[in-house]
């Protein structure tokens, strides 16, 4: 090679590498500009999300998919705000998109399966109605004392009493029957009516036969990323052939969307409950009853849901009941196993306590003031049959404690039976 040639062909190389020198600095600032734009696309598009501007949030999340197929996460937030939107073909194609297209962990697989099966529910509610009938046996029909020696305070007029064998607790058997129903509103979205009837019958205290009615109406709506639920009912209890009680209940619930977390997919959320309660044979109990509580729910797995409730309590009696005001606390607790074609189980665990701010009666008791703490524990089975039927056992026990052994008294009950839903 001749030396004049040698200076050309370097001129050369160096020529080419400043040209791919060149190139590689624009795409790499072309790839920069990309991810830069895609960053605030999804930030805009969350910003539309927390404001409740669903249909903007759903064109910058489409932008996103359309300019990089890879944003399976874009996709997964378009197919839930199709669902919020009605659009329930458009939003089960996204998930199907996603199923066959992207390697996803189990606890979105999870919350995919969520929003297919339950939360993306068809633009037009139909109306739902379960009716059951149960035989069972309690061993205090009567609600009994649990102590057939009340005792009083020093100096009351007499020291102590025995209670009548009438007054003690009773084991009875009855049959249970159930009805409920909810009736979407065709022409005012996002409301339903409730109603329900529910009938028991002992075989021998008919005094203590139990009749309750319900009517309410629900109102459900989406609120800052997040779900609304308010209920109004009104409700009456019948105990033997006489009204008992009437409440008239405000039941507001937020829950936030759920979210994934490993293998699982939860929600939280905020609960309140105001209850004014009447007692026609004796309004000196009449009150309005209010509870703030925490609220959590979980899928766990593929086959576990945990819901749980806790939070602080206030019962204002709205004349001069005995120890006036109380305070307390509530916690309810529920877990769930599907077993498939094998049945569900439902556990049940709720405790509540309410302390009364003075002494119950000062003349027996003294300076005692009423302390009740109330713990329910319940188990039911449920193995599905064909066409909505279902055979069920359950068994509970509730065991309410007080600070005045009169007032204090344990049921246990147990029944089988078969529900039909619709």
């Amino acid at each position: 090679m001749s030396g004049f040639a040698t200076p050309v062909l370097f001129a050369a190389c160096v020529l080419a590498c400043c040209t791919l020198a060149q190139s590689a600095l624009a795409q790499t600032a072309d790839a920069s500009f990309d991810q830069t734009i895609d960053a605030d696309l999804q930030a805009q598009a969350q910003s539309e999300m927390d404001t409740g501007h669903d249909t903007e949030a759903l064109a910058l999340l489409n932008e996103i998919v359309r300019r990089d197929p890879r944003q399976a996460g874009a996709l997964l937030d378009a197919a839930v705000l199709y669902c919020k939107l009605g659009q329930r073909d458009l939003s089960l194609r996204a998930l199907a998109r996603i199923d066959s297209q992207y390697k996803v962990p189990p606890a979105i697989e999870k919350l995919i399966s969520i929003y297919r099966t339950n939360t993306c529910t068809p633009t037009t509610p139909r109306p739902t109605l379960t009716v059951s009938v149960a035989a069972g046996v309690t061993s205090n029909a009567n609600f009994g004392p649990s102590d057939s020696l009340v005792t009083f305070a020093p100096g009351a007029p007499i020291s102590s009493l025995e209670l009548a064998p009438e007054s003690l607790a009773h084991r009875d058997q009855y049959i249970e029957s159930a009805i409920q129903g909810e009736l979407p509103v065709s022409f005012w979205p996002d409301i339903t009516l409730l109603g329900g009837l529910t009938d028991r019958q002992y075989r021998s205290q008919h005094g203590f036969d139990q009749r309750t009615g319900t009517l309410g109406v629900d109102d459900q709506k989406r609120f800052s990323g997040g779900e609304v639920d308010n209920q109004i009912a009104a409700d009456l209890l019948w105990l033997g052939a006489s009204v008992y009680q009437r409440n008239l209940e405000w039941h507001s619930a937020y829950w936030t969307l759920p979210r994934a977390f490993v293998s699982s997919v939860a929600r939280a959320g905020l609960d309140f409950t105001l209850t004014d309660s009447a007692y026609p044979g004796n309004s000196l109990y009449d009150s309005v009853h209010a509870e703030v509580r925490a609220a959590f729910q979980a899928h766990i797995g593929e086959r576990t849901t945990m819901l749980m409730f806790v939070g602080p309590g206030w019962d204002r009696p709205n004349g001069s009941r005995p120890g006036g005001m109380r305070r307390g606390y509530s916690a309810w607790l529920s877990l769930d196993y599907d077993a498939g074609r094998r049945g569900q189980f439902e556990a049940i665990l709720e405790q509540s306590t309410l302390n009364d701010a003075a002494p119950y009666d000062p003349v027996f008791f003294g300076s005692i003031a009423e302390r009740q703490t109330v713990q329910t524990a319940s188990l039911r089975y449920s193995y599905p049959l064909p066409r909505g039927w279902s055979l069920y056992a359950q068994v509970s026990e509730q065991r309410i404690s007080d600070s005045i052994s009169l007032f204090s008294y344990t049921v246990h009950d147990g029944s089988l039976g078969v529900s039909w839903k619709y």
